[in-house]
């Protein structure tokens, strides 16, 4: 699938790659992505992981509050943190093709 391709930007991570294991190991091992498609399913995957992470934070705070049950906080931990890396990646590919027609010239 070329990298400029429109629908990239919004589908999920298992329409792209499906049960390649090839392809989920070099995204989730590789510290650094090697095209947009990378940049595009990678970034937004970890946040979620990280958002999710930090959304567990509050849970063993015992406030007995009712956004402090299981699934709640780490969900919305997961959610913020997908929208936010969703942010991040469509700014460093923005990025990365500025640097790269700004080379071609």
């Amino acid at each position: 699938m070329s990298d400029n391709h429109p629908l990239l930007k919004i589908v999920p991570a298992a329409t792209v790659f499906g049960s390649s294991w090839k392809d989920w190991q070099r995204i989730f091992a590789h510290t650094k992505p090697m095209g947009s498609v990378d940049i595009i399913i990678c970034l937004p995957a970890h946040g979620a992981v990280i958002g999710a992470w930090f959304g567990a934070w509050p849970m063993p705070l015992d406030w007995e509050r009712p956004w402090q049950e299981w699934p709640i906080c780490v969900s919305y931990g997961a959610m913020a943190g997908y929208l936010v890396a969703m942010v991040a990646s469509f700014g460093c590919v923005a990025v990365r093709a500025r640097l790269q027609h700004v080379k071609r010239e």
